[in-house]
Order: C-alpha cells, then structure tokens, then sequence
C-alpha cells in the first residue's frame, strides 16, 4: 500500500468524504427501492461508510466495492469485515452487469464525471444512491483555483442537476441539500490535515481555509443526495 493521500489523511475521523449528515444518509438509504436480498456495487467507496451502512440497514444485502485508490479499498474492507461485500481496486468504467442497487456519492469522476455518469450509473442499475455537487451561485476565478484549478462546467446549479437526473431517465425517490452547518463541519477535515503537519497535508488545508475566506466560499459550492429509480 502507498503512502495515503492528503485527502485520504484529512478525512480521517469523519464518517463520509462528502459533506451529507448522518440522518440523510441513513433516510437516503432506506428510501431505496430494493427487493430482498440487494447486490449492491459502490463506485468511488471512499472509506466505505455509506455500503457499510447500506449492508447493516438492508438485510440480506450484499456488497461489491470498486475504487482505483487502494488505500480506500483496505478502510472499505476493514469497515466492513464479517459483512457480506467484496472488494476490488479497480476501474469503475470497466464494471459490468445489473446490480439491484448502485451507489456513486461524490465520484461522478469514476465514470467520466456529471453528467456522464448517470448514463453510466443506469447502465449498471436502476436504483441508484448518488451525491453531487452543485454551483448555489457562480464561482469566481478565484474560488475555482482554490477548488484545485477545477472549472465552471464541471457542474451545474442546482435545477441543472435536477435535468440531467431526468434526461438520464431517472425519478427523484428522495432528496437532501447540505446544509452551512453541515459544511461547517464537514471542513474541519482541514484542522485534521494541519494536525499531521506534512508538507501536503499542510497545503491541502490551506487551499481549504483560503477557499472559505473568499466572498461566496461558504455558500458557492453546493452537494446534493439523491435516491433514484429509473
């Protein structure tokens, strides 16, 4: 195993690499339409919190993990030892089958980023548990260069959001927002990464602290979890 990323360090102690409250998560996952028995398949687990959560709140249901970084894979296995999953590190583009449920929460990347990605998820299942981001107003230049040099039309607002979730053919079971609290909290993960006083860690909190300092860095960048049926 290599030496864990920045981002992996930062998240350490926090139950998801998203910013969604443990309440939305679990109501995300119980409103999923499943049938008895679930196989389930997680692509981008991040430390594996929300399958682990799937597995304990669905009975009977099974899990497959895929990430490409091994070190989320290892935290994915290790959280969910003596339950019923497998774990794979691996591309998630080249998945195939029909899985009852598919789960992509903050990792629309692994399968060519939004909206591509919801072709891909349907492609998989037609119930899907996905989390996105989403512009509440447009970013500045500066707050794109925080973000790591991302850019505008990496997302959308939130109605554009909702019209790729339909265009991919999708029906909205259930929905949560992120709210300012549970960003508050969520980027303590900052505070986390100085703790560990690398050079990497220290310039990954960095670009989170500058980033809210900005005006708009608190209420520009939205994250939304959806429960979807095709």
């Amino acid at each position: 195993m290599g030496v864990p990323s920045a981002s992996h360090i930062a998240h350490a102690g926090l139950p998801f690499a998203n910013p969604m409250s443990q309440p939305a998560v679990d109501a995300a996952i119980g409103a999923l339409p499943l049938p008895t028995e679930p196989l389930v398949v997680d692509t981008g687990c991040g430390g594996g919190e929300i399958l682990l959560r799937t597995l304990q709140l669905r009975p009977g249901a099974r899990g497959l993990v895929v990430d490409l970084d091994p070190d989320a894979i290892a935290e994915a296995r290790q959280r969910t030892e003596g339950l019923p999953a497998r774990f794979e590190v691996r591309d998630a583009a080249t998945v195939e089958g029909r899985f009852d449920a598919v789960i992509n929460i903050g990792s629309s990347q692994a399968h060519g980023g939004f909206p591509a990605a919801l072709e891909a998820l349907r492609a998989l299942g037609q119930v899907v548990l996905y989390g996105e981001g989403f512009w509440h107003r447009a970013p500045s230049e500066d707050f794109l260069a925080a973000l790591g040099g991302a850019t505008i039309n990496e997302l959308s607002d939130y109605d554009g959001l909702r019209a790729a979730i339909s265009d991919a053919g999708f029906n909205v079971v259930q929905e949560s927002v992120a709210s300012q609290d549970d960003w508050a909290r969520y980027e303590k993960l900052a505070a986390n990464a100085e703790c560990h006083g690398t050079p990497d860690t220290l310039a990954y909190a960095r670009r989170i602290r500058q980033r809210r300092a900005l005006p708009g860095g608190t209420d520009t960048l939205g994250f939304a979890l959806f429960a979807l049926r095709a």
